[in-house]
C-alpha cells in the first residue's frame, strides 16, 4: 500500500502544493472515493467524492462542492479549491476514478438518494 501511495503522490506531484489538503486527496483517490456514475444510454455523468461525513457531490466544470468548506471558504475567497475537488483532480490524472453505471430508468432515484445524502452531510457539518 505503502508503495501505492508513493507512486500516486509521483504521479501528482503538481497538486503538493495544497499540503494536507493533499495528503487527505490522496488518501480518497486510493480508497476508491472518487465516483463518476454514469447513466447509460444517454451518457449523462454525475460525480461525487466519499468526504468524511458522507459522499459530496461535485461538478468539476464549474468547479462546485456539496461541502462546507467549499461554501464557506472556496466561496468565500480564502481557498483555491476543498479536498473533494482536489482529489477529483488527482483521480483524472492518475486515471483512478471509479466508473459506477446505472441505466437512465434510475436516474431519479439516484438523485433522490444523493439531494438526501447531501442535506444529511449538511446537517452532520453543522
Amino acid at each position: 500500500m505503502e508503495e501505492e501511495r508513493l507512486s500516486l503522490k509521483e504521479k501528482a506531484t503538481e497538486f503538493a502544493k495544497y499540503g494536507r489538503k493533499f495528503e487527505k486527496a490522496i488518501d480518497t483517490v486510493l480508497a476508491g472515493g472518487v465516483k463518476e456514475c454514469r447513466f447509460l444510454p444517454s451518457g449523462r455523468k454525475v460525480f461525487s467524492v466519499v468526504g468524511t461525513l458522507g459522499d459530496e457531490f461535485i461538478d468539476p466544470e464549474r468547479p462546485y462542492c456539496s461541502c462546507s468548506n467549499f461554501f464557506f471558504r472556496v466561496m468565500g475567497g480564502r481557498e483555491e479549491l476543498c479536498y473533494h475537488l482536489l482529489s477529483y483532480r488527482i483521480a483524472v490524472k492518475t486515471g483512478r476514478i471509479v466508473v459506477v453505471e446505472f441505466s437512465d430508468d434510475e436516474y431519479g432515484e439516484y438523485f433522490g438518494a444523493t439531494i438526501k445524502d447531501v442535506f444529511d452531510v449538511l446537517t452532520k457539518s453543522g
